[in-house]
Formats: structure tokens, C-alpha cells, sequence
């Protein structure tokens, strides 16, 4: 099968998934992102949006991995170095977080950003 059927099937699985998502089924929507992103692993929205649902279900350092494989296909993304700084914090990972949101401000300084290194920087103690 061409590759663009790959592409089409992964957003209708992803559509679904938000769906399922937005009416209270995480554990049904992270399934269906998954298998999106088997088919079309260069989704990075997807992989946002699996990040997000693992953190509702405070799985922040299942969160944080889905990130850091997405940052691999995409490593000018700046939006998931902030991302993997947040869940990281959220998990208690001050060190990881300090380091990626650093690379997120390294790739664009954004007041969120700064913000946020701000927050963690004191619970770093550094």
C-alpha cells in the first residue's frame, strides 16, 4: 500500500482518538494514538497529544518519553523541549527539567519559557 494511505488511515485514527479523548475515554484515546503513530511515526502532533493524555492520567514520565522520541525526528522543535522540561518537573526530575527547558529557551526565548525555567531554577536550588 502507498505510503499516503499510511498518512490517511494515521489522522483518522488520530481524529478518532481525539474524539474518544474529548468525551472521557484517555485509556481508548492513547490506544488509537499509538497505532497513529505506528503508521505515520513522524506525527508529531501526535505525539503532543499522547504526551498530554499520559500527563491527565499522571503518567508524567510515560509523557515525558513520548516527547523525547519526538524530539529525535524533530529536533528544532523548540515547543517540546518546554513540554519535556514541564512533565519532568511535574514527575520531580528537576534535573532533567532545568536541562530541556534550557535547549527550549537555547532554540527560542520565549517568556514561557523563561517563566518556567524561573519556577524550576527554584527547585533546582540553582
Amino acid at each position: 500500500m502507498p505510503k499516503h494511505y499510511d498518512d490517511l488511515e494515521s489522522e483518522d485514527l488520530y481524529d478518532m482518538a481525539m474524539q474518544w479523548a474529548a468525551q472521557g475515554f484517555t485509556d481508548k484515546a492513547i490506544v488509537l494514538i499509538k497505532q497513529s503513530i505506528e503508521l505515520n511515526p513522524n506525527f508529531i502532533g501526535a505525539y503532543i497529544d499522547l504526551a498530554k493524555l499520559y500527563a491527565k492520567k499522571r503518567h508524567y514520565n510515560d509523557a515525558f518519553h513520548v516527547l523525547k522520541k519526538a524530539s529525535k525526528i524533530d529536533t528544532k522543535f523548540h515547543r517540546l523541549n518546554y513540554l519535556m522540561a514541564k512533565y519532568a518537573y511535574k514527575n520531580g526530575d528537576y534535573i532533567a527539567a532545568k536541562k530541556y527547558i534550557e535547549r527550549a529557551i537555547e532554540l527560542s526565548p520565549e517568556k514561557l519559557y523563561v517563566a518556567a525555567q524561573k519556577i524550576i531554577k527554584r527547585h533546582n536550588g540553582r
